[in-house]
């Protein structure tokens, strides 16, 4: 099971406690008691050096003597030798002893006599270091006096367990009098029990301590984790391409500087991310256009050729027939008609390729200027004028007295186109109308109508197409090659207009619209 990071932080810490509990348990049973001995010991020697200051023969001696008894809780004896033992003197034990000293300072009942006598007579011997267990020779800060650590309790109060009693033994020779000695002693209680007391009170006081570090580390450890925990789930996120969410994180420390720089990297990685998109479909949707253009070319060269094909396979029959001897001059004028026929619906389709392939091409140079509508409606009606005659066809004008900003020459082939093909498609009535007016969206709607059979569906989705003929056999008939609308698509495209057909009663309507300046 995935154990968090708060948990971890939460037992490590609270195992780092206890540690520190248990290891001040495991020092105060290995250390405390050399500590606390070597310590009292170096006690002993401070006040001896504060003692020796002090006139044995002032009137204040005896009060400036407690007050340092006070000061470091020890018991201080001075001692004037005042005989000597005899050479011949072998101790056997306490009983009366030989008193061979005047005490100066202290008193009897905190050291008796008869142990004072015997570490004196110890120390005159010279054996107090040498063959005992009790003391210690102790290096002085000169050289003038000796001085030992004297274990009390070991030799002479064994009777007693509970109790130590560690005393400090100087010897201070005098010029006119015997030596004397000083010393001062420290009792106290058996470290060992004390350190017993201390265990269990950290014990105690550890307990109530970890109850309460209990509860500090829980509100810690959520504090301290609760900005990872967050980063951590912004950050799968963000690897789920999910930028919505933000860190809020409000402290004023490395979290926080941590917090505002993924947030400045999600933001930078969304934009990113969504540029690299835009690219992605930029990029998709060229190499679709590429492909529909290329597919368009393969397209547009064979429609060409079978354009081209059937023009020049006519031209060049009647050529080599022209050839035959036996022909009239009646049939040679035919032929001749045809060929001359079929060379100009060749040339008029190598210029509506050309025408074509400029517009596409972005090569034809946009002309805008002002123009009245009504003025161009007419002016491109004319053309026709002989047409509509000769085919005694009724063409309608209803035209508005409108200002617009287009290109004459590029709308006017583009009407002369809708024109045309209106021509070849009316029907019987020959009812042609020619309109511009006005649109509910701020623009002219110029439209061209002709009676005649509606287009169908599938044809009306391809009639824009380069050679799409939804009328073959007619188109044939007046030598279109389907390449009109197509030009009239591509010039309304590059001047931004919209354009359409509709399938009207009786007929068929093409527009476009031009927006008003």
């Amino acid at each position: 099971m995935k154990s968090s990071i708060r948990s971890k932080l939460f037992l490590l810490v609270y195992g780092l406690i206890l540690a520190f509990i248990a290891g001040l348990i495991l020092l105060n049973n290995s250390f405390l008691e050399n500590y606390y001995i070597r310590n009292r010991e170096a006690s002993l020697v401070e006040a001896f050096y504060e003692v020796i200051n002090y006139d044995i023969e002032s009137d204040d001696f005896i009060l400036n003597v407690q007050e340092v008894e006070k000061d470091y809780n020890l018991n201080i004896q001075v001692l004037e030798q005042i005989n000597e033992f005899d050479s011949d003197y072998v101790w056997q034990g306490f009983e009366e002893p030989p008193l061979i000293y005047e005490r100066l300072y202290g008193l009897s009942h905190n050291i008796s006599n008869n142990i004072i006598t015997k570490i004196i007579y110890d120390f005159n011997q010279g054996t107090l270091n040498d063959d005992s267990n009790y003391a210690e020779r102790v290096e002085m800060f000169d050289s003038e006096n000796t001085a030992y650590l004297v274990d009390i309790q070991s030799e002479f109060n064994i009777n007693n367990q509970n109790s130590n009693l560690i005393g400090l033994c100087v010897s201070v020779p005098q010029e006119d009098a015997g030596d004397v000695f000083y010393l001062l002693s420290i009792s106290f209680q058996s470290v060992e029990s004390s350190i017993k007391i201390f265990n269990s009170f950290t014990i105690i006081v550890g307990f109530f301590f970890m109850v309460l570090a209990f509860i500090t580390m829980f509100f810690i450890s959520y504090t301290f984790t609760n900005p990872i925990l967050q980063i951590n789930r912004i950050a799968e996120e963000i690897t789920n391409l999910n930028f919505k969410n933000k860190l809020d994180i409000k402290s004023d420390d490395e979290f926080g500087d941590l917090g505002n720089s993924i947030n400045k990297m999600s933001e930078q990685l969304e934009r990113n991310i969504n540029e690299l998109q835009k690219t992605n479909d930029r990029l998709a949707k060229e190499i679709l256009h590429k492909n529909d253009v290329d597919q368009m070319r393969r397209d547009f060269i064979a429609s060409a050729s079978h354009e081209l094909k059937t023009p020049l396979s006519m031209i060049l029959g009647y050529t080599e027939a022209l050839k035959l001897e036996d022909l009239d001059k009646e049939t040679k004028d035919d032929y001749i008609h045809i060929i001359i026929d079929e060379t100009e619906k060749m040339n008029k389709l190598v210029k509506d390729l050309l025408a074509l392939s400029q517009v596409e091409s972005g090569t034809v140079e946009i002309n805008l200027k002002d123009m009245k509508i009504n003025d161009f409606i007419n002016d491109t009606v004319n053309l026709f004028s002989l047409k509509f005659k000769e085919l005694d066809i009724k063409a309608e004008v209803n035209s508005i007295d409108r200002l617009v900003n287009s290109d004459y020459n590029q709308l006017q082939t583009v009407l002369t186109n809708f024109i045309s093909n209106a021509i070849n498609y009316v029907d019987e009535n020959k009812i042609i109308k020619i309109k511009a007016e006005l649109n509910q969206n701020n623009s002219v709607r110029v439209s061209v109508y002709n009676s005649g059979a509606q287009i169908s569906e599938d044809d009306i989705s391809h009639i824009w197409d380069s050679f799409y003929k939804a009328d073959r056999a007619r188109t044939r008939s007046y030598g279109g090659q389907g390449l009109g609308l197509s030009i009239c698509k591509t010039t309304l495209e590059l001047l931004g207009y919209d354009y359409g057909v509709t399938n009207k009663d009786k007929g068929v309507e093409f527009y476009f619209e031009i927006y008003l300046v």
